[in-house]
C-alpha cells in the first residue's frame, strides 16, 4: 500500500477512558493538558539561543536574529484555555465517529445518526499581530501530526489515513464554491493524492448541497478531526452572501459532529452583529479574545517583553528593566508581532553599527527609522479614538503585509523588514464558562466603544478606501489620520 511521505504510524495508548481507548481516531492523540503549567509548556516557543552565540560572526548572528519571528510565549491566561478547550472539542467530535461502532459506521457512509453531544464551532479573535495565528499553530502541533496513517486496531483491520485537519484563509469576495474548492484543493496537497482539486468547479449554480455533499465526503472518507477557517474577516466583504457560509458551516457541524475553528479580527464579530443565532453558533465553544494590554504596566506584557529580551545576540546586552518593557510599549501599542519586529530590528542595527548594544534610545530609533511604514498603525491605537482604532487592522495589514500560513507554513503574524508602499496591497491568503453571544460581541468591541467616544462621532461604516489607506500609511499625525476619515 502507497502511504503518502508526510504520514505518520500511530502509537495508541490506554487511558482508562473506554470511549478513547476503544476508538482508534483518538486512541493516539494526547489529551488536554493536566496543569496550567503543562499548558504553557505546551504552547511555548523559543529561539535555539546560548549565550556564547554573541561571539559568533556579524552575518550568522543577524541570521539568527530572524528566530525572533518563531517566539511565541503564552504568557496570558487565555492562550492556556484555548489549547485545553479545543483539544477537548476535538476528543468530543470523534466519539460519535468511531468507525468501530455502529454510528460511526453510518455515518461513514452517509447515513443520517443522531449525535446527542453536538462538538462546538470556536473563535479566536483579536487584533492584527496579536498571535492568533500562531497560537493555533502551537495548537495543531500539540497534536503531533496532521496525518496519520492507520494499519490496524486491537487486531482488527484498519488501513485509513486520518486527516486530523483541514485549514484555510477565507478568501477575499469569499464564495461558497472558492471557499470549498480551497478545501478541496488543500486536501489533495495534504494526502499528497489528487483527487479534490477541480471537484468543485463542476457543481453547477450555487448548489450549497452540493458543496456540502463534497465536503462531507473528503470528511468522512478521510476521518476529519477540525475545520479551521483564518481571516474569517474576509465575509464582511460578502454583504448578505456571509450568511451562507456561516450556514455552510453551522451544517457541518451539525450533521457530521465536526468541531470548527474560526479566526479572524474584530471585524468577525462585528459582521455577526445582525445575526445573532449565529453569532450565539460562533461562540458557543468558546469565544478566545487575544487582547491587546492597555498600558506597558501590563504584568503579562512585562512578562513577555523580559521573555523577549533575553535573546539578545548583541555583544553588550543590557539587562531587562521596566523601562525597556515601557519604550517597546510606546512602539509598538501592545501589538505582540511589532514589539518583536522592533527588538529584532533593533539588534540588527547594532550588529550593523558595532555599537552592539540595544537600549531605549536605539529601539525608538529603529521603529522612527526602519519601522515607518507602520506609524500611521500604531498612531491609530495611541489614540484612544474608536475610528481610528477601528482601522487599525486595514493599515497594519497594508503597511507589513501578513504571510498565509494556512498551507501548513508557519503563520507568525510578524512583521519583516518591507519597503515603504506604494500602492497598498493585502495578501489573502473550555475548562472556564462560555460567555453569551452578546458578551462576545461586547467583548470584540472593548478596545474601541469602552474608549471615550467626542460628541457626535461615528463608526467608519465600510472598509477604508484604497486611496484613504495610501494616504494614512504617510500621514504624518493623528490629526491628519481623522482628516482622511472625514471627522468634524
Amino acid at each position: 500500500m502507497q502511504f503518502a511521505s508526510n504520514s505518520r504510524s500511530p502509537v495508541y495508548c490506554t487511558v482508562g477512558a473506554p470511549e478513547i481507548d476503544g476508538n482508534p481516531l483518538i486512541a493516539h492523540l494526547p489529551l488536554a493538558p493536566e496543569t496550567d503549567d503543562d499548558a504553557y509548556l505546551a504552547l511555548g516557543i523559543r529561539p535555539n539561543f546560548q549565550p556564547k552565540d554573541r561571539e559568533l560572526r556579524n552575518s550568522i548572528r543577524l541570521l539568527r536574529i530572524n528566530q525572533l519571528r518563531r517566539f511565541f510565549i503564552p504568557v496570558s491566561p487565555v492562550h492556556r484555555r484555548a489549547l485545553r478547550s479545543i483539544c477537548t472539542t476535538v476528543m468530543d467530535g470523534y466519539m460519535a465517529r468511531n468507525p468501530f461502532t455502529p454510528d460511526g459506521q453510518r455515518l461513514l457512509h452517509g447515513l443520517q445518526v443522531d449525535i446527542p453531544i453536538k462538538p462546538a464551532i470556536t473563535m479566536v479573535t483579536g487584533h492584527s499581530g496579536m498571535g492568533k495565528s500562531t497560537l493555533i499553530d502551537r495548537i495543531t502541533d500539540y497534536f503531533g501530526g496532521q496525518l496519520w496513517q492507520h494499519q490496524q486496531f486491537k487486531g482488527q483491520p484498519f488501513p485509513e489515513k486520518q486527516l486530523l485537519w483541514l485549514r484555510r484563509n477565507v478568501p477575499h469576495r469569499c464564495t461558497v464554491g472558492a471557499l470549498c474548492a480551497t478545501f478541496g484543493d488543500y486536501a489533495d496537497r495534504a494526502l499528497g493524492l489528487k483527487l479534490y482539486s477541480g471537484i468543485f468547479s463542476k457543481i453547477q449554480g450555487r448548489n450549497q448541497a452540493q458543496y456540502l455533499d463534497e465536503i462531507r465526503r473528503i470528511v468522512t472518507a478521510h476521518h476529519v478531526g477540525f475545520l479551521v477557517l483564518d481571516e474569517f474577516q474576509n465575509l464582511s466583504l460578502m454583504g448578505g452572501g456571509a450568511k451562507t457560509i456561516i450556514a455552510l458551516l453551522v451544517n457541518l457541524r451539525d450533521e457530521l459532529g465536526l468541531p470548527i475553528i474560526v479566526v479572524g479580527t474584530y471585524k468577525s464579530l462585528k459582521l455577526l452583529r445582525s445575526e445573532l443565532s449565529a453569532a450565539r453558533r460562533l461562540v458557543e465553544g468558546g469565544y478566545f479574545d487575544l487582547e491587546r494590554p492597555l498600558t506597558a504596566d501590563d504584568v503579562a506584557w512585562q512578562e513577555m517583553c523580559e521573555a523577549a529580551w533575553e535573546f539578545q545576540w548583541v555583544r553588550d546586552p543590557v539587562p531587562y528593566s521596566s523601562g525597556i518593557g515601557t519604550q517597546l510599549y510606546k512602539n509598538s501599542q501592545g501589538i505582540t508581532a511589532v514589539m518583536l519586529a522592533n527588538l529584532a530590528t533593533a539588534q540588527s542595527a547594532a550588529i550593523e553599527d558595532g555599537s552592539e548594544r540595544v537600549d531605549e534610545t536605539l529601539l525608538q530609533e529603529v521603529f522612527d527609522e526602519r519601522m515607518k511604514p507602520l506609524h500611521s498603525a500604531i498612531r491609530a491605537l495611541s489614540s484612544s479614538d474608536p475610528r481610528l482604532i477601528d482601522e487599525f487592522d486595514d493599515l497594519f495589514r497594508n503597511a507589513w503585509p501578513q504571510i498565509d500560513g494556512s498551507a501548513g507554513a508557519a503563520a507568525t503574524e510578524m512583521p519583516g523588514p518591507q519597503p515603504e508602499l506604494d500602492e497598498p496591497s493585502c495578501i489573502a491568503p473550555a475548562p472556564s464558562a462560555v460567555p453569551s453571544a452578546g458578551a462576545g460581541l461586547q467583548a470584540a468591541d472593548r478596545n474601541t466603544e469602552s474608549q471615550p467616544q467626542p460628541p457626535g462621532s461615528q463608526r467608519a461604516k465600510s472598509p477604508l478606501t484604497e486611496e484613504q489607506i495610501r494616504k494614512m500609511v504617510t500621514a504624518g499625525s493623528t490629526k491628519d489620520l481623522l482628516e482622511i476619515l472625514g471627522a468634524p
